[in-house]
């Protein structure tokens, strides 16, 4: 996934290195930023989010701007580019900026250069549910040839650490503090998405009362990511005559997105079935997540009954 993210940008990346384009005026830089999890439903509310009124979300979605091996060095500007001056929110939703230890430097740098008058939000779930949500999207992307079990098991691994919640979470409260940032449960979003989506509004200081029809929509889930036609489109994408597809889809109107996402993804089919872990696999997992759940649920103060 990180080798796509890669890949998205990358023309842009060498026309901003043959221009030598650094940091310029300052824009419409962002004052909110999804920061991950990934396979955590941060798809889902980025849209929910940009159906409000006063909340403009970025698209492309994910910009990875504060990354410096993906986007950073495109630029200021560049960034800028992607916001609306005119809403009162302005965000963008990008998943590797909660990739430690791959990806270091990622608050200071939002520091850096949106100051510390930021809103940030954490959208997180089961840990263990998270973990194979990620292997299975990495499987039929043609990114892990693994076995489950092989791939878990591994405590050094991108897909242990990412659901160390906590500790992706620890740079950002050094930096921003925690009055900043707002835990979302994956599940709260699920199961009571109009009382989340409130609360999430109260935070950002615009009309909570605001609500959609099209908060029933469910983006990037479904039975079809895990067959043939997902695992197909997801690899055409990458290749170098379609990177503009899969970088500009986006840009869309949101009811063409909306239709690509019924097609390639067949939300009203369910969730992809999980395959089952090892009884002695789940313990170990559940053992090494569990102090870091117990200090994300006190910083987040409340339980989220994870079975993990």
């Amino acid at each position: 996934m990180v080798a796509r993210a890669h890949e998205r940008f990358a023309a842009e990346r060498r026309r901003a290195k043959r221009r030598a384009r650094g940091h310029g005026q300052q824009g419409a830089l962002p004052n909110l930023l999804i920061i991950g999890g990934l396979k955590c439903g941060t798809t889902s509310l980025h849209h929910y989010l940009n159906l409000h009124p006063e909340i403009a979300m970025s698209r492309p979605k994910e910009l990875n701007f504060f990354v410096a091996e993906l986007n950073w060095p495109l630029g200021r500007d560049w960034y800028a580019d992607h916001f609306d001056p005119s809403a009162q929110i302005r965000g963008e939703s990008s998943p590797h900026y909660t990739n430690r230890p791959s990806f270091d430097g990622v608050p200071a740098r939002m520091r850096e250069v949106l100051g510390a008058d930021v809103r940030l939000i954490y959208v997180v779930r089961d840990p263990i549910d998270r973990m194979l949500s990620h292997y299975l999207h990495n499987v039929g992307g043609g990114y892990e040839d693994r076995s489950l079990a092989d791939a878990l098991s591994d405590p050094e691994s991108s897909y242990v650490a990412r659901s160390r919640y906590f500790f992706q979470a620890e740079p950002y409260l050094e930096v921003f503090g925690a009055e900043s940032i707002q835990i979302v449960g994956r599940e709260e979003l699920r199961d009571d998405r109009p009382g989340t989506m409130r609360r999430a509004f109260e935070f950002l200081g615009v009309d909570s009362s605001f609500t959609s029809e099209q908060f029933e929509r469910e983006w990037e889930t479904g039975v079809a990511k895990g067959g043939s036609r997902f695992r197909l489109m997801d690899r055409a994408v990458r290749l170098p005559g379609l990177r503009a597809v899969d970088r500009n889809f986006d840009r869309l109107p949101e009811s063409l997105r909306w239709l690509a996402e019924r097609v390639v993804h067949d939300p009203r089919g369910g969730e992809v079935p999980k395959p089952e872990l090892p009884d002695s696999l789940r313990l170990q997992l559940a053992e090494l997540f569990r102090d870091d759940t117990a200090r994300l649920e006190q910083l987040a103060g409340r339980s989220f009954g994870w079975q993990s």
